[in-house]
């Protein structure tokens, strides 16, 4: 039987409105705030966003490759880090590219490779590992990476203080934890398994850790040689910080912190802006590979690159004229 027409069906009582419209409204108005306090700072962040002169080797004809950095200089730690956790400008001399990390977009997509830093490239006239690729500048990273079919349209860094900051001011990140894990050297001590919250220190002690530990039966034992391991954190914390800066996209006061931590931590190539880097915030990053490489050389840390590296790189849709 239907039912009597009811011309007030569906409709709420006047001068009220449903409890889920009214979230439709406040998410909505969040999200538009967000975005006119990004606008309305752009200047004011691009003065504190840094410049690295590098000569790069890539045009967006075919999509847009982005060359993401961790730095490892010592000069700039993070607030209240211990030296002893680090080491000093003058026991670690230099700069080094400690994370490598590919960001290629197209229109079919985003695809995310993170490259071992002890893969063997051709920097200059010598072989070497791709992290000390760095000690030459960036213009040398960013060729050697174009040897091997890795384009660079832009250029992002960001040192150790820089990336702590960036995460705090994104209120921590969560993180799957296998099993818990210790590494003095770097400072990480995840005394617990299981999805956790961490903060900017430890997010970094994660992606710097060369040397873990897990606890057996109550024991810190050495972990598995896994040569992998750094760049499987470093795509790991990158998923992890690109959610959560998709979930503050709602909440414009956090946003706006993140931006403000960000603008002074990063340094990008000329051709960079506000912009872009809002767009790259805003991207849709899955699952981040990480670049097959072969076994260390002789138990010692250079990796060569093999056809499976070639393979990788072609399948997600990048290549550089060398």
């Amino acid at each position: 039987m239907t039912p009597p027409h009811d011309p007030d069906a569906g409709q709420a009582p006047p001068g009220r409105r449903r409890p889920r419209s009214r979230r439709r409204r406040a998410t909505l108005a969040a999200g538009l705030l967000a975005v006119l306090l990004l606008l309305a700072d752009a200047a004011v962040l691009s003065d504190r966003v840094g410049e690295v002169d590098v000569a790069l080797t890539a045009d967006d004809s075919d999509g847009r490759t982005w060359l993401l950095v961790g730095l490892d200089s010592r000069e700039h730690l993070p607030a209240g880090a211990d030296p002893a956790d680090f080491g000093t400008p003058e026991t670690v001399p230099g700069t080094r590219a400690d994370v490598v990390l590919v960001v290629h977009q197209t229109d079919a997509g985003t695809s995310v490779l993170s490259v071992p830093r002890d893969l063997l490239v051709v920097s200059g006239r010598s072989p070497d590992r791709l992290a000390l690729s760095w000690l030459d500048g960036p213009s040398a990273t960013v060729g050697a990476l174009c040897r091997l079919g890795i384009p660079t349209d832009h250029l992002v860094t960001v040192d150790l203080a820089g990336f702590a900051a960036v995460v705090d001011a994104a209120g921590g990140l969560d993180v799957d934890v296998p099993e818990p894990v210790r590494d003095r050297p770097a400072g990480l001590l995840l005394e617990r398994a299981g999805r956790q919250h961490v903060d900017g220190a430890t997010a970094l002690a994660l992606v710097r850790s060369r040397h873990p530990e897990h606890r057996v039966d109550g024991a810190w034992v050495p972990a598995p040689v896994d040569p992998d391991g750094r760049a499987t954190a470093a795509g790991t914390v990158l998923s992890a910080l690109v959610a959560q800066v998709q979930r503050s996209s709602l909440l414009p006061w956090r946003l706006q912190s993140m931006a403000w931590a960000a603008s002074g931590a990063l340094t990008v190539d000329p051709g960079t802006s506000v912009a872009d880097l809002l767009a790259l915030a805003r991207a849709d990053i899955g699952a981040v590979d990480v670049l097959p490489a072969a076994e260390p050389v002789a138990g010692t840390l250079p990796r060569l690159p093999t056809s499976d590296t070639t393979a990788a790189v072609a399948a997600a849709g990048m290549h550089c004229d060398a």
